[in-house]
């Protein structure tokens, strides 16, 4: 018997009916489903897993929170314990009659971790072959293709993710107990502490400092309103900004008392609107919540349910370039399917050739793209997120627009003006994704034509501060600075707004209590708000499934980091619980 390890039930109920041409026969196993059918003339049982069914923690003896066992966490063995007993069971179950193994989770870094410490269970018990399928789309082509060309396992990738896992706890574990019990906040109340989400929890506190420190500066503008042809339209002063109140004054009482002007010149030029490049995770992200508003762990959330429906592609990517094996011929005629996009669609598959936008290269999975058109119905989230996807794609294959600008120079009584006019000329990739360009409407006017002056307005204005972090401005910066992953950058900033740490929708904010946690940190063990040390851990583990560092030597060194943290900490926990202050009765 043949079996095929999946991730998740949706995802194995779809494998195994394009494995057994929709002849395989479900089956429950103390509620939890599995799939049997005939694969390549053998008998095949399909065994959809929960995500991870095994994880880490530590001894029994170590749950008790207290000062005297901080130390004990880090030389403690860590334990293996089924989470998913049933799943366990049912493996072990199957055993015996295990020939050969496939494993057909996400081919990532969680994913080949996941499939081999399920396959783990089967080989205690048995020892027979493991092998890969590898796919990016939950396709019939993308399957049957990938279990035609299996491939080994990646045990230095699963590694990277098995040290992930044990460095996180500990450090969590650590660092959480420590913070916790020296503000004596205990029970509910804890203060969550972590190595990825307090660097990240730190850049929205100091952008928050950056916006109280800014001090604004006043300056003038001045607006005039004119008339031609029928149409108003707006002229500032052309030398912008005036900084000087007494010039701002002299100028605007000079204009204001002229009932025209007259056009000095006009200049013209076309510019090209690049494409945007196909999406990669945390460009998806930020684009699902600055478009759509939808939150980053809810847009991946959404993006992996219509992965798993066989709609998009894989959603955990760092590619922005499309691989030369892509057939984006085939992709694009799937979308005349779907009467909003046939236009764009047929327009594309005219063409000889497509020449693809492109971004970052890796080896990693493609850009994320739609692979078929929904069939069944959707979410009102799905369809937005698909629809986003679906346009995003054509967009990157469409023309690139051109800008028209034009810029009329005006004298008013004097005094210089300009008025600047924006036209999109030729749409190409505007017409099917969003832009941010605004068009603006001038007159045509000749060299020389006067212009009725309506009104001239004298503006103070000040200079801003930096602007908040969006959510998908968050997750671009943590991916600039090495904090986390494509996969957890979104659960990370989830986290931290479930523990009240951050507030706000569109513009994120710090509350009270994370801006206090923040200042503890980093007046008594600044390297946990700091990024490098994270940025360096996450490197190694790179290195891991690269195969240039071993896991246990990682995870040693990560001890011995987190060692001189606890140190210091230990050493400050009674300022920590006097600078702490009244936040520590707050509610977590």
């Amino acid at each position: 018997m043949i079996l095929i390890l999946a991730e998740k039930p949706m995802a194995g109920a779809r494998i195994a009916s394009i494995l057994s041409g929709g002849k395989a026969v479900k089956k429950t196993f103390k509620k939890h489903p599995y799939w049997e059918f005939e694969f390549n003339g053998r008998p095949a049982v399909l065994v959809p897993l929960k995500g991870h069914i095994i994880d880490v923690d530590f001894p029994k003896e170590l749950n008790r929170w207290s000062e005297d066992t901080l130390r004990d966490l880090l030389s403690a063995p860590l334990l293996s314990r089924a989470t998913e007993y049933n799943v366990v069971q049912l493996l072990k179950s199957l055993a015996p009659s295990v020939e050969e193994i496939i494993i057909a989770t996400d081919a990532d870094r969680e994913g080949e971790a996941i499939g081999l410490e399920a396959a783990e269970i089967v080989l205690r018990e048995r020892k027979v072959p493991v092998r890969r399928a590898y796919f990016s789309a939950l396709t019939p082509e993308d399957i049957k293709n990938a279990f035609e060309n299996l491939r080994e396992p990646d045990y230095n990738l699963a590694a990277s993710a098995y040290a992930r896992r044990e460095i996180d706890l500990l450090w969590g574990a650590v660092l959480t107990r420590a913070i916790s019990l020296f503000t004596g906040r205990r029970g509910k109340n804890f203060l969550s502490v972590g190595r990825v989400q307090s660097p990240t929890l730190a850049l929205v506190v100091e952008r928050e400092r950056e916006i109280e420190r800014f001090v604004p500066i006043p300056y003038w503008v001045i607006e005039a309103v004119l008339h031609d042809g029928g149409v108003d339209f707006k002229a500032n002063y052309a030398e912008g900004q005036i900084w000087q109140e007494p010039m701002a004054r002299m100028l605007y009482e000079t204009a204001k008392k002229a009932k025209t002007g007259k056009v000095v010149r006009t200049e013209r030029r076309s510019d090209k609107i690049p494409r945007p490049v196909p999406f990669d995770t945390t460009t998806f992200l930020r684009e699902a919540n600055h478009l759509l508003g939808i939150s980053a762990s809810e847009a991946l959330s959404i993006a992996e349910s219509l992965y798993m429906k066989g709609l998009i592609s894989y959603p955990r990517t760092d590619n922005q370039t499309y691989p030369p094996s892509l057939n984006l011929r085939k992709l694009v005629s799937n979308l005349t399917k779907i009467p909003d996009y046939k236009p764009f669609a047929e327009e594309l598959l005219a063409q000889d050739v497509f020449r693809p936008s492109s971004g970052r290269k890796t080896e990693d999975h493609p850009p994320i793209h739609p692979v078929d058109v929904p069939k069944g119905k959707l979410s009102e989230k799905e369809r937005k997120v698909y629809d986003l996807i679906a346009r995003r794609f054509l967009a990157t294959l469409m023309a690139p627009g051109t800008l028209e600008r034009r810029k009329v120079h005006i004298n008013i009584n004097g005094v210089p003006f300009v008025a600047e006019a924006r036209k999109i000329i030729q749409r190409g990739w505007t017409a099917v994704y969003p832009t941010n360009i605004k068009e603006v409407e001038v007159p045509d006017l000749p060299d020389g034509a006067p212009v009725t002056v309506k009104s001239v307005k004298l503006v103070q204005k000040k200079t801003q501060p930096p602007s908040r972090y969006s959510q998908g401005e968050l997750i671009k910066r943590m991916e600039a600075l090495g904090l986390g992953t494509k996969s957890t950058r979104a659960e990370i900033v989830a986290k931290l707004f479930a523990r009240k740490y951050l507030s706000g929708k569109k513009k994120i904010k710090p509350t009270e209590l994370g801006r206090r946690l923040v200042e503890v940190l980093e007046r008594h063990a600044p390297d946990i708000v700091t990024p490098n040390m994270t940025a360096q851990l996450e490197a190694d583990m790179d290195r891991i499934a690269k195969g240039e560092k071993r896991k246990d030597d990682v995870v040693s060194e990560s001890k011995d980091l987190l060692s001189k943290v606890l140190d210091e900490l230990m050493q400050n926990r009674d300022r920590i619980r006097e600078s702490f202050g009244d936040a520590g009765g707050a509610a977590a």
